[in-house]
């Protein structure tokens, strides 16, 4: 079978993403002329399983056409995406040529972005979607972000070409026009953690005059993440008279079970109320709606009749730039 030589660089498949990516090269090498008045095209998209909330997701995908391609298998750029390179790269060098398209990709979206051009739009359900009724060229592929309760999900743009063939990886020659099943693109996401509020609320119902002007009251908050890690802090409230405080822990994990213990109550109190308090982190962030719940726990005491003086040091725990928690002493 005689083989038709195409000019390097064309052809290429890219599904990209941060800190992964998947850079297959279809070849060089193809049997026929590409059939380029071909509307039929499709490509088949997957969420895969390493996120299975992403499964049960609307995942809404931006389909962006940036170049034509002729029987050869060269682009030129449409109208709306002028002045971007979509000129041949060495398929000797798939990493760099994978990085170079990676930047191209991510042009090509600004472009879109700053162009508002109408995208095709398609929505996965059940983890999966397929784009049909496409037409030959090279498109840019742009994974809309998805929120969920206690993650945010983004996708870096990459692009694909129509049709495709995969002689390069020891495959056919042959040109797919539908890329689905093996050769259906699987998006590779990057997870971001939302974060909540935590409320310790303490009610002191009478203040023992005779300890001392002041009663403090210790909390050890015990956090175990989604994924199983944990993490401690402790807080503290401190009273100079009967009545209600709050105190406010804030970017704890959204999904995290938190359990709020008083371990300490004063040199004269007594907790009345339950101990050892559990809930759940909800987001507070900019996703959230207002008025969004936040997790609180609550807390009484009184006075146990002693006349102990005395109101503690307590273990202060802050939350540094790094999402770590860094022990600073303070003295109530």
């Amino acid at each position: 079978m005689m083989r038709k030589r195409v000019k390097e660089g064309s052809a290429i498949f890219l599904a990209l993403a941060v800190a992964f990516s998947v850079f297959a090269v279809p070849g060089v090498w193809a049997a026929n002329a590409i059939q380029v008045d071909r509307t039929d095209c499709s490509v088949e998209f997957s969420v895969g399983s390493d996120y299975t909330e992403l499964q049960k997701s609307d995942v809404t995908i931006d389909l962006y056409k940036v170049a034509s391609v002729d029987k050869s298998g060269e682009y030129t750029v449409v109208k709306d995406f002028k002045g971007l390179d979509v000129s041949g790269l060495s398929i000797e060098d798939k990493a760099g040529s994978a990085a170079e398209w990676a930047k191209r990709a991510e042009t090509a979206a600004q472009m879109a972005k700053a162009g508002s051009i109408t995208p095709k739009k398609v929505v996965t359900k059940n983890g999966t979607v397929t784009a049909g009724k496409l037409e030959t060229g090279l498109y840019l592929i742009c994974p809309e972000q998805v929120v969920t309760d206690n993650y945010t999900y983004t996708f870096a743009p990459s692009m694909v070409s129509l049709p495709n063939n995969y002689y390069g990886d020891g495959g056919s020659d042959t040109w797919v026009y539908n890329l689905t099943g093996e050769n259906g693109i699987t998006l590779k996401p990057e997870q971001h953690e939302r974060f909540g509020d935590l409320l310790i609320n303490k009610t002191l119902t009478a203040l023992n005059a005779t300890s001392g002007d002041k009663a403090t009251f210790v909390f050890q908050i015990d956090i175990t993440k989604a994924d199983g890690t944990t993490q401690s802090k402790v807080e503290a409230l401190t009273f100079d008279a009967a009545g209600k405080q709050s105190a406010k822990i804030t970017g704890l994990p959204a999904g995290a079970q938190v359990k709020v213990t008083e371990v300490y109550s004063g040199a004269s109190y007594k907790l009345t109320s339950m101990n050892g308090v559990q809930t759940t982190i909800t987001a507070n962030d900019e996703y959230s709606a207002d008025g969004a719940p936040t997790a609180e726990v609550s807390f009484i005491n009184e006075t146990d009749g002693r006349t102990n003086g005395g109101y503690g040091v307590v273990n202060h725990f802050e939350l540094d730039e790094n999402g770590q928690y860094q022990y600073i002493a303070q003295e109530k």
